[in-house]
């Protein structure tokens, strides 16, 4: 679920931070309208919430400001993902031959996570330092059914996780006068313990064990589990909220 969002959250982290050091060393370029009052908004509105979700992903974020310069925020983030009946046909032949798999899974990741924002310019980009938890689950449930023999295999596992994190990033919190915020920011993250848990249900089937098959279908759990186990991530937000 990760990779798929690495290469935008890299992006996400050079859009974020590119401008800010831009500006220092382009002076005469007009600022962005409300960029020099972002100081003052941030001074006088000391407490912020907000949220986004979208296709199985929801943010959460709220926190305190403590001056212009620094704040700090709780983040909580989920990402979910779904899969109910979802039939894959291999090999289907015009008299309806093959292997029909039928496939129910559900992966949900959620991170909580607590940052300090130090805002060194007077506008609206910050350089961010914090840590966290992240909780990882996964479950699947297979059923292949060979056609027309009537054979078939039904097999479940699951794998489960849960880490501490560090993080190190950059983005910014643009305040409207009306008090209505937008934050964008990319973080990377370093964890420093990986391990997870697999366990394995109930291996199902009408026909001789195929010893081959069998291994390769006891270490599917395994090698989905080595997926999660990289020492580095990455993580994106988006909040939509008011600062009061």
């Amino acid at each position: 679920m990760k990779q798929n969002l690495v290469q935008k959250i890299i992006f996400v982290f050079f859009l974020v931070s590119a401008p800010a050091v831009f500006a220092q060393g382009n002076n005469d370029l007009a600022p962005v309208p409300g960029e020099l009052e972002q100081a003052g908004r941030r001074s006088s509105r000391k407490f912020f919430i907000g949220g986004f979700t979208a296709n199985g992903l929801s943010w959460f974020g709220s926190g305190v400001q403590f001056s212009s310069k620094l704040a700090a925020s709780v983040q909580w983030q989920e990402q979910r993902m779904i899969q109910r009946f979802d039939l894959d046909l291999n090999g289907v032949q015009s008299d309806l031959s093959g292997i029909f798999t039928l496939t129910n899974s559900e992966k949900i990741q959620r991170q909580l996570a607590l940052q300090m924002e130090w805002f060194p310019f007077s506008g609206p980009y910050y350089f961010a330092a914090g840590g966290g938890l992240e909780t990882y689950s996964e479950k699947q449930r297979k059923t292949e059914t060979y056609f027309p023999s009537g054979n078939y295999k039904d097999y479940a596992w699951n794998i489960s996780q849960q880490k501490l994190f560090l993080s190190a990033g950059a983005g910014f919190r643009y305040i409207f006068t009306s008090g209505f915020f937008i934050h964008i920011g990319g973080n990377i993250l370093f964890y420093p313990e990986r391990g997870t848990h697999e366990q394995r249900g109930s291996y199902n089937t009408n026909t001789n064990w195929d010893y081959r098959q069998l291994q390769k279908d006891w270490q599917e759990p395994e090698k989905e589990a080595r997926s999660h186990q990289n020492p580095y991530g990455a993580q994106l937000q988006i909040l939509f909220g008011i600062a009061i």
